[in-house]
Parts: C-alpha cells; structure tokens; sequence
C-alpha cells in the first residue's frame, strides 16, 4: 500500500514562481521549465472545488478564461478550428495567473520582486558588455544591445524596472538603500536610451509622471519637476546616446513621410495604418468579428481603399495591438474582453501603498506596450503580463498591509 506523503504544494509553487519571475528576463527556456512545474504542482495540489470558487469570484480570472473560452467558440462560425486551436495554445501562459492566485504564498511576496530586479541587472550586465563590446553575445549587435528578447519588450520592462526602482527609493528609509536604488535607477534609464526601444521610451515619460505626480503633494511643483526632469533626461540622451538620436530622427522622418507623402512604410506609418485597418475591419465584422488568424486578410483592400500606402502589408499578421486585435478577431466579444482586460488592471484592491504604486506602474506599461504590439500572442509579453498581473491579482486577494 502506498504511503501518502503530506507535501506542502503552496510552499513548493511559491519558491517556482520565484524563479519563474528571476527567470523571465533573461532565460526563455529556463522561464518554460519553471511555468511547466508550477503548472504540475498546480494539479497535483487539487483542491480543485475551492480554486474554482477562487476564480469564479476574481475578475481577472474570469476575463482570461472568458478570452479563452470565447476563442474556442468562435470555431463554431468562422470554421478553422486547426488554425485557432493553434493561435490559442499561446494561451497557456496566461494559465500562471491561476497559480499565483490559489496557490502562491504571499509571505514570499518580496522575493518575486527581488528576483526579477536581479534578474534586469543581469541582463543589463550583458546589455552594456555587448555595447561597449566587452563581450560577444549570438549575433546582437552593440548598435542595439538587447540580449534577450526583443527591444520592445526589453525597453518596455527596463521603463518597468525603473519604476520599480524608484518606489523602492521612496519607500525606504536607509541612506545606503537609497543609494542603491538611485544608482540602479540612473543604470537603468542609461540602458533604456542606448537600445532602439521607442515603446519603453514613451512609456517611460507615462510611468514617470504618474509617479512623481502620485509621491509629490504640490501638484504645480510636480509638473515643474517632472518637467525638468524628462527634458533633461531625454537632452542627455539626444546628445550622448547615438542609438536615441537615429531614432528620433528616424521617427521625424516617419511622420513627414505620413504626412507629406501619405507613406505608410516605416515602422511608427505601419502601426498606425493597421490600427486604422483594425477600426474598418471591426465596423465591418461588429458582431462576430473575422475568425481567429483572419484578421488581416483584407487588409490590403482596405488600404487601398483608405489610401494608405503600406507595401508589404500582407506580412503583418496583426493589427500590432492588442486590443485593436482581439475586437477584430472577436467582434463585439472581443472588443468587451479588451476593456475588461484594461479595467481589471487599473482594479486591484491592494490597501499597502507601495504595492499600489507597483500595480499601477505595471497596469499603465502593460496597457501602453498592447497599444503597439500584440502582447497576447508572444512569449515574453505573455509572461509578463501572467507574472505581475498574477502576483498583483494575489495580493489584492488577501489585501495585505504590510510592506512584504
């Protein structure tokens, strides 16, 4: 006869998920490994009558699974069910935010937090090894030293980590963490303006205004500082960082060439042209929307129609927004499920104001990097959103006080 051994599930998901979230910035195999037995452990806990409770009463938990669920049905009038079936296993990254909210262990909160920041100076160490060509990283040139992932999602988490870093400066009260933090920080936005991530660039500017507007009670004061602050930021970067200056003449350039020429090629023209794509394809298709992986079949016609020059589109298989993506993909149900998924970020009860700001800077940089990429339908995106989504969806669960 078997013996049943009593193990401690929760304890043994929650040192996982610290280092699925040490992982994630700098190991996609190793973030996969981690989010495989997180999963496993999930299962074998059971508990299984009590998680559902859980879930069926978190609004989050219930917009990821209604984005999966109403996914699947619209196999039933678009057809395709091997290209949907497909499109939808991406999915199954989403499924950590169900772990974290019946199985994490919010004792070890701090330490989520800890592990991703050591895990951003990891890769800054390489990021700055590979531009000042200390060392030779796969074929990443120094000209954009993202070593990783891509420069989006990594301007969009250094934009991220910088927030975090300065909330930790405001809450803590020794001088040497401070100085700890602020040398972190200045690293931080260093790095972020010699990489050729425009996203986390103007994500930034959002989060840091945000920020200082919400620590700085002189409201006037606050827009001075923030004011100086970012003008003196991005002048030193204009001045110093060669990456930063060839992109914003290259954003110069594209808006002339929307503007003069009605040229929607470049990289900013592309996005806003299958924005506008997305809008006439939803008005079109309001109620059932396209399919799943269909909603970019016409978008040529419409260009055409629209007048935008945008050669190539039929290589962009999206709208380049998430939220533009799932209303296109999903009609009216797909266009609720996008404002759910924004409204349930901004909507995390948490009593303790550091995690408040922390949600709130991840809430705003989620939603601004979806406006220019399909962050539901690749990887590290993905993640990002399962990880702090989960772990700030279980905090506001227990609404804690306490600094953790």
């Amino acid at each position: 006869m078997l013996q049943k051994y009593n193990i401690n599930y929760q304890k043994y998901i929650s040192y996982i998920l610290i280092a699925y979230a040490f992982s994630f910035p700098i190991s996609k195999a190793a973030t996969n490994l981690f989010e495989i037995l997180a999963l496993l452990l999930w299962i074998f806990e059971g508990n299984w009558k009590e998680k559902f409770q859980l879930y069926t009463h978190n609004l989050l938990s219930i917009t990821v699974l209604g984005l999966i669920g109403y996914s699947l049905l619209s196999i039933l009038w678009h057809g395709d069910a091997q290209a949907t079936l497909n499109y939808i296993m991406k999915y199954r990254h989403l499924l950590l935010i169900f772990v974290f909210y019946s199985s994490f262990d919010t004792r070890y909160a701090h330490l989520i937090i800890s592990a991703f920041l050591s895990a951003m100076f990891i890769s800054e160490l390489f990021s700055y090894g590979i531009f000042f060509e200390l060392i030779h990283y796969k074929d990443i040139s120094p000209s954009d030293p993202t070593p990783f992932m891509s420069h989006m999602t990594y301007s969009t988490l250094l934009a991220f980590t910088s927030t975090l870093l300065l909330i930790e400066f405001f809450h803590t009260d020794t001088i040497k963490s401070k100085l700890l933090y602020g040398v972190f920080f200045l690293s931080v936005i260093t790095n972020l303006f010699m990489n050729g991530g425009r996203s986390g660039q103007m994500i930034f500017i959002v989060l840091l205004f945000f920020l200082l507007l919400r620590h700085i009670q002189n409201k006037f004061k606050a827009i001075i500082i923030i004011v100086a602050l970012l003008s003196t930021i991005f002048g030193g970067a204009y001045l110093l960082s060669p990456n930063f200056h060839t992109r914003i003449l290259e954003l110069k350039n594209d808006i002339s060439m929307m503007h003069s020429d009605g040229n929607y090629t470049s990289s900013a023209g592309a996005r806003i042209a299958l924005n506008v794509i997305a809008f006439e394809t939803f008005k079109e298709h309001p109620l059932l929307g396209t399919g799943i992986a269909k909603e970019m079949q016409h978008a040529t016609l419409y260009a055409d129609q629209l007048h935008l020059h945008l050669d190539g589109i039929e290589f962009f298989a999206d709208a380049h927004n998430t939220f533009a993506t799932i209303s296109t993909q999903l009609g009216i149900g797909g266009l609720i499920l996008s404002l759910l998924i924004i409204y349930t970020l901004f909507s995390f009860k948490l009593q303790n104001p550091y995690h408040k700001d922390m949600a709130l800077m991840f809430a705003l940089s989620f939603v601004i990097f979806s406006c220019t990429h399909n962050t539901l339908h690749t990887m590290n995106p993905m993640v990002f959103f399962a990880l702090f989504g989960g772990f700030f969806n279980v905090l506001s669960r227990f609404k804690t006080k306490e600094h953790l």
